[in-house]
């Protein structure tokens, strides 16, 4: 490749440069925005699916709400007597 080839070649590199370089750019930067939205978008639908799974088993099954009910707020029926299986190191101990 000759002197006058090259010179072409790095004019011709320029002109392009110049006139899709800040085009370039921006949808290269846009491009990498839809990506990260594109995850962001199926992280939120898959909890929404969670969510969803959630609601329709707290209106359908009694069950389920009744053990929830009992393991988040420590409820026993009256005369059933509850033996927890985990130590808890939260709270004093009884002697």
């Amino acid at each position: 490749m000759d002197a006058r080839t090259r010179r072409r070649l790095g004019v011709g590199l320029l002109a392009a440069a110049a006139l899709f370089g800040p085009g370039l750019v921006e949808w290269v930067r846009l491009d990498w925005r839809q990506r990260r939205l594109d995850r962001e978008l199926a992280a939120l639908q898959a909890r929404h699916a969670a969510l969803k799974a959630e609601h329709e088993r707290l209106q359908t099954d009694p069950v389920y709400v009744e053990g929830l009910i009992r393991s988040t707020f420590k409820h026993a029926k009256p005369n059933e007597l509850v033996i927890p299986l985990q130590d808890n190191t939260d709270s004093p101990s009884v002697r």
